[in-house]
């Protein structure tokens, strides 16, 4: 696979694994930690730069603080070795971590260059958080974007739309990334919609609007 990307001239943005990390059960956690470690062996033997990963939805009820506090000391664990293969660990903006103040949070308890944020900018702007706000919690974490635009029904549902046709403000979302010279992808999820020939051309085009470009 390294040397498919190598020949190709094009980057491997992100490997995108499915664990989370939001569990009280230490076995089970212990089990994800394991397999980010894997991950990460395969990210760098590849040469791609960072790993996508989830808080997750608790296995039980639990408080926001606990939640924050459990992935911030798997992130934690996992510092040494992502700083090790220099590769980075992007919490996304999903699910229970939806909002970006509590992904951040999490985030910031591991103290590392390597523990970054995946901001998928839809999620925090449907749990009502501006994208300004969003943007300041994330700012000085952010290592890769998920986009997609989408719009709303009256109880706050999501359907995806193309970029330019949703509610979601990504003019200024793009705006405020370029204004601290924002150096990832903006990478877009467009799971079951559009084949790539439609929907890559017309965000391709509509994203570089946003920015005065042709």
């Amino acid at each position: 696979m390294k040397n498919l990307f190598s020949t190709s001239g094009i980057e491997c943005a992100c490997l995108a694994t499915s664990i989370r990390y939001c569990l009280v059960d230490k076995v089970a956690r212990g089990e994800m930690i394991e397999t980010t470690r894997r991950f990460l062996v395969l990210a760098h033997d590849i040469g791609c730069q960072r790993i996508r990963v989830f808080g997750g939805k608790p296995d039980r009820e639990i408080e926001r603080e606990t939640a924050i506090a459990i992935v911030g000391e798997a992130l934690s664990i996992l510092a040494p070795e992502a700083e090790a293969a220099k590769v980075q660990i992007c919490l996304e903006t999903h699910d229970f971590f939806s909002r970006a103040d509590m992904a951040a949070a999490a985030v910031r308890k591991a103290n590392s260059l390597f523990i970054r944020i995946n901001w998928d900018i839809m999620h925090p702007f449907t749990q009502g958080m501006s994208i300004q706000k969003a943007f300041n919690e994330v700012k000085d974490l952010v290592a890769h974007c998920h986009i997609h635009d989408g719009t709303y029904d009256a109880e706050r549902k999501p359907t995806l739309a193309l970029m330019g046709e949703g509610e979601i403000p990504y003019a200024e979302a793009v705006q405020l990334l370029a204004s601290i010279n924002y150096p990832g992808y903006l990478s877009g999820e467009y799971i079951r919609m559009w084949p790539p020939e439609v929907v890559l051309p017309h965000d391709i085009r509509v994203l570089k609007s946003y920015l005065g470009e042709d």
